[in-house]
């Protein structure tokens, strides 16, 4: 009786060029990211891989364990922002700060939310982070066009409640 040998399945093609995952001899999805190979799904579902892979690639790419981030289960950084905002807008109501700052204190939130997602939770925030966006300051600016000078950024990173 002759042993028979089962079949390896073909590896599928990528589903577009610029797809950014491999097809692994498991069956699965992957992407090589410093140095360890992580997997995001089986092949007949590229598009939840790829979705999987999106999901937490910011996290893997900066060398962090990705948490999970479960609306709910912790303050974001959009409901953060939002708080200390209403905090801020309390005190333009009571003249202890202008509108002009109060309306700089929201742009500079703003795009401190976008820059870091505004649905990842605070508690999983780390000193890169705040390092990366003041990076961005310096090169992209609060407009995305040019860098900010040591005053202005100074001034953005300052924003809080002493004014």
């Amino acid at each position: 009786m002759a042993a028979t040998r089962r079949k390896r399945p073909t590896k599928p093609s990528k589903p577009y060029p610029s797809f950014p995952l491999t097809a692994h001899n498991n069956g699965q999805w992957c992407k090589k990211i410093r140095g360890s190979v992580r997997f995001f799904g089986v092949w007949d579902d590229p598009q939840g891989a790829l979705d999987s892979y999106l999901r937490v690639a910011a996290d893997l790419h900066a060398g962090r364990e990705p948490q999970a981030n479960v609306a709910g289960h912790g303050l974001t950084v959009k409901d953060a922002c939002n708080h200390f905002l209403t905090h801020q807008l309390q005190k333009v109501e009571a003249s202890e700060i202008s509108a002009r700052w109060f309306e700089d204190c929201r742009r500079v939130l703003g795009d401190f939310a976008r820059c870091l997602r505004p649905q990842r939770l605070v508690g999983d925030l780390a000193p890169d982070d705040f390092l990366r966006y003041r990076q961005r300051l310096v090169t992209r600016g609060l407009a995305g066009r040019t860098g900010l000078g040591v005053h202005a950024l100074n001034r953005a990173m300052t924003r809080d409640e002493h004014r």
